[in-house]
């Protein structure tokens, strides 16, 4: 293969550079708690993959309770059959798969930009970038999921910090991924190298 027909590579270090902060991004998705949030001067409440926390203000403090997200879920349905007609069974599972999605994401995105950092090539089951990719994958619908089936009437709660987090991290891993995925992988040899060669016969 003559050298203007060799494949160009992405950027190394740009590539690299992508992983670190599409990874950094999804780990703060999966950790915080600003998915679904509503402040207001009497009360602030805010969703986390796993849990969420509500806060009402009282004489200029701000008490806190914390439930897990299918102990709220069960809290509103107690209430009664309005509250319950404004849940889904499907709200914390979703989150829980997305949080674990997430970080299977960062991990390979990390994995991915390890080795190009050392430039090895190791064979593995499965590639770092394509965890990444299925783990992006699976976060992303889940991730919808989850915030689609949020329990509360409408307004209760929107979109907050960590799901824009999350959809940034997602939209770089895709593009860190598959630029490493390029960058990782050995040059394919050129089986017609030398196939005519005339001192051969």
């Amino acid at each position: 293969m003559s050298e203007e027909e060799t494949p160009k590579r992405p950027n190394r270090m740009v590539a690299i550079a992508l992983a670190v902060v599409a990874g950094a991004a999804l780990v703060f998705a999966a950790v915080t708690d600003k998915w679904l949030t509503n402040g207001n001067d009497y009360e602030q409440i805010s969703f986390g993959l796993r849990s969420m926390s509500q806060c009402g203000h009282e004489f200029g403090e701000k008490p806190c309770d914390t439930f897990s997200n299918s102990a709220f879920v069960q809290q509103l349905r107690d209430f009664g059959s309005t509250a319950a007609m404004d849940t889904s069974s499907a709200f914390a599972p979703m989150g829980w798969i997305t949080l674990i999605a997430a970080l299977l994401a960062a991990l390979g995105l990390f994995g991915a930009a390890a080795i190009a950092l050392t430039g090895k090539k190791p064979e593995l089951p499965m590639t770092p970038p394509t965890l990444a990719l299925l783990g992006i994958i699976v976060g992303i619908i889940t991730g919808c999921v989850f915030i689609a089936t949020k329990p509360g009437p409408a307004g209760f709660v929107g979109a907050g910090l960590s799901f824009w987090v999350f959809g940034g991290g997602c939209v770089l891993g895709i593009a860190a991924a598959q630029m490493l995925a390029k960058v990782n992988r050995p040059l394919d040899p050129d089986l017609m190298h030398d196939a005519m060669n005339a001192d051969e016969f």
